[in-house]
């Protein structure tokens, strides 16, 4: 015999909506204020419990409703409140949000990222598949993850290679850049976050921020402003020859040297 789920009016202040990867759209958030002000809820969110800091729940769904019922200045809120492991809890919305087709190419990178840590934390047998920060960027962390990564692609209804793209993505991208780039034009290029992704936290964020005020359209062009090298067209951005030398001078000294060898060359070494 089933059992209708209870809903309990909880009060917003008792509910913790810290940690989430994106943040409420503001214009959904009005239209939805707008609705719930003519015709109410009609979808509780969804809690859990939390023992820990000075909130009694931890959000587990709706933050865009919770942050509508803020604005039309509620205090309590409908809710169900759910029972089992916060990490399998945290699972099963990372899992239900990437069905979403709104998400930008970064929004998905994060949520997959969040989905192998909270999958790895709960099962650390998988972990010993690979290097994370692995010289190769789409190979990092394959080994006992390729049943995942699978597994993934067919819930999402794309290829493994594609998630697992997006979690080295995630899993490099500073988070502080991502907030930094979420409204910009390579926020839903995965071919630009990939390459914003390799270099270390301090260059992303410089990089993020010529992006994001405007003044450059792509990592290579960021790159290039930030050097002091002379601004170029569109078109010789794209010239073959000006990225390989953008490309090598990403590398490191060690893969530096294996493309010289590659091609014949060798590093010229200063006495």
């Amino acid at each position: 015999m089933n059992t209708k789920p209870v809903v309990h009016m909880i009060a917003l202040a008792d509910i913790d909506v810290r940690d989430r990867l994106r943040p409420a759209d503001q214009a959904s958030v009005e239209a939805l204020a707008r609705d719930i002000d003519r015709r109410g809820l009609r979808v509780p969110i969804e809690v859990a419990g939390q023992l820990r800091g000075d909130k009694k729940y931890r959000l587990v769904s709706g933050l865009h409703r919770i942050t509508a019922f803020q604005s039309l200045g509620r205090e309590d809120i409908p809710a169900f409140i759910v029972s089992g492991n916060l990490l399998e809890l945290r699972r099963d919305e990372l899992l239900e949000n990437l069905t979403r087709n709104e998400l930008s190419k970064l929004e998905r990178a994060q949520f997959v990222a969040d989905l192998k840590r909270v999958y790895l934390e709960l099962h650390p047998e998988a972990a010993h598949g690979g290097d994370r920060r692995s010289d190769d960027f789409q190979d990092a962390n394959d080994g006992d993850l390729k049943p995942w990564y699978d597994v993934i692609a067919e819930r999402s209804q794309r290829a493994a290679r594609t998630i697992q793209r997006e979690a080295a993505i995630g899993e490099r991208l500073d988070r502080d850049v991502a907030d930094t780039l979420r409204a910009s034009p390579i926020a839903d290029n995965q071919k630009e976050l990939e390459s914003l992704a390799r270099f270390s936290p301090e260059i992303q964020r410089q990089l993020a921020g010529v992006i994001a005020s405007g003044g450059a359209r792509s990592v290579t062009a960021a790159h290039r402003a930030l050097s002091g090298a002379p601004a170029t067209g569109e078109g010789e951005e794209r010239d073959p020859v000006a990225r390989l030398v953008d490309g090598f001078m990403r590398l490191g000294k060690r893969d530096q040297d294996r493309f010289l060898n590659n091609i014949g060359a060798r590093r010229e070494v200063d006495e």
